[in-house]
């Protein structure tokens, strides 16, 4: 191919090459996960760090996420202000479902998210086992 066919066809490539780049960032530029198409009613557990607090509580999953994503500042979770002794020392937790302790997700390290430290149960690991029993 001479040099007068190759020039079009290159300027073809990268107009298509842009083309596509344009609608990959359009389609990711909302999130599936966007907070305001959240419905409300859906509960999380949260957790006072706060060693002369430690309250337990359930808040709404939208109301979660919307101070996260308010408040996030950086790679760290933003902590929640408890709404017991009104510090800046909530965090998302975990009830276990064997012994119904409540604890700051992934307390045990390197393991999953909802390994409980008390009991060592995991729904996420029963989880995948079944799945792998399955198939």
């Amino acid at each position: 191919m001479d040099n007068s066919k190759k020039k079009p066809v290159m300027i073809g490539a990268i107009v298509a090459c842009l083309v596509v780049a344009v609608v990959v960032t359009y389609m990711n530029s909302g999130t599936s996960s966007d907070i305001g198409s959240m419905k409300r009613g859906q509960l999380t557990w949260v957790k006072c760090n706060n060693p002369d607090c430690k309250a337990e509580y359930q808040m709404d999953k939208k109301d979660y996420f919307e101070y996260l994503q308010e408040n996030a500042t950086g790679m760290s979770t933003p902590a929640l202000v408890c709404k017991e002794c009104g510090e800046e020392s909530v965090y998302q937790a975990v009830k276990c479902e064997k012994c119904g302790l409540i604890f700051t997700s992934g307390s045990v390290p390197r393991d999953f998210s909802d390994r409980c430290p008390e009991c060592k149960y995991s729904k996420i690991e029963d989880s995948r086992k079944q799945d792998i029993e399955e198939n």
